[in-house]
């Protein structure tokens, strides 16, 4: 899974978040055509009018990237700009899912080649590092990750590239990571009145696996995680999942329209700040979808829960 999930952004925006275009060195016409390429891809022509306008767009888009970059890397493959195109392909991961467009079977660069190049200018190495530092967090923050590990690994990227522009991404995946680290040594513990006036006490459902879900009706990529959510709270709350949503909605009527329409049964935290929300807020939660798992004991066992959340809560459930 790519970063750039930790950043709830669109497909338009997601595309955007390459700082750095592409340019062609010594004049090569092969490495241009990539620029020219990728630069349609930011900045079309024409604006698309609907979603699959543009996932039309980004399908061919992607595709000429595909097919202008192997040509640029048989052409010239020592000419600087290949790191640059590496970048890139590096971002678009989630587009090209979103797009159906299936990565090349083997990446020319690495993003571990673009930190080490000699010839890759400074700001690429910089997004590279911090790509490569947000893509470790979702393994150290999953079962059995090294939390440790990676806290050393943020820092050094933040002392050796202090001036990369997106290092709060990083500084709020290292605050929520501190912040939670007390967590998994004892229950946890929440309390609030939900948005339909219930009393919800998380200690009380020890017994029980928990989902604790930070999510927003305007979060793209929670409305698209939602029917797996649901799926595995129809499946398995006979069993004993319960799962507490934490809104960061500053809009309280659409929030509950929205809980309604979509049928979600469970309790949903409110207190209208948006970003500012005092739970999200309080364990350094800087992007959502983010998804806690407790176990039976109230122990939080995951805080990157969504990958393979039913079949996750279901060997918890076993336990």
């Amino acid at each position: 899974m790519n970063a750039h999930r930790l950043l709830c952004i669109g497909v338009t925006t997601f595309v955007l978040a390459v700082s750095s275009s592409l340019r062609a060195a010594d004049g090569d016409a092969e490495w241009q055509k990539v620029n020219d390429v990728v630069e349609g891809i930011k900045n079309p022509k024409e604006k698309p009018k609907s979603r699959d306008e543009a996932i039309a767009l980004l399908k061919t888009g992607l595709t000429n990237f595909d097919a202008a970059y192997a040509a640029a890397m048989k052409a010239a493959p020592t000419n600087p700009a290949r790191w640059e195109a590496a970048l890139f392909e590096s971002m678009v991961g989630q587009a090209r899912e979103i797009a159906g467009v299936p990565a090349p079977a083997k990446a020319a660069i690495t993003l571990a080649d673009i930190m080490k190049a000699a010839d890759a200018k400074p700001e690429t190495k910089s997004q590279a590092s911090l790509i490569d530092v947000m893509e470790s967090a979702e393994a150290a923050e999953g079962p059995g990750g090294d939390t440790v590990a990676w806290m050393a690994k943020a820092e050094k990227h933040l002392k050796a590239f202090p001036e990369e522009k997106m290092n709060r991404v990083v500084e709020g995946k290292v605050k929520s990571i501190k912040a939670t680290a007390d967590l998994k040594n004892k229950p946890f513990e929440l309390k609030f009145t939900a948005v339909d006036g219930k009393e919800v006490d998380v200690s009380k459902l020890q017994g029980k696996v928990v989902l604790i879900d930070f999510w927003a009706t305007w979060c793209g990529p929670c409305v698209a995680e939602l029917p797996n959510v649901i799926k595995a709270y129809k499946e398995l709350h006979p069993k004993g999942f319960e799962i507490v949503g934490i809104s960061l909605d500053s809009d309280k009527a659409a929030l509950e329209a929205f809980v309604k329409e979509k049928g979600m049964e469970w309790p949903q935290y409110f207190d209208g700040k948006g970003w500012q929300n005092e739970i999200s807020t309080k364990y350094g939660i800087e992007s959502i979808p983010a998804m806690w798992l407790l176990n039976k004991k109230g122990m939080v066992v995951s805080t990157n829960a969504r990958d393979g959340l039913e079949e996750t809560v279901a060997k918890l459930l076993a336990e």
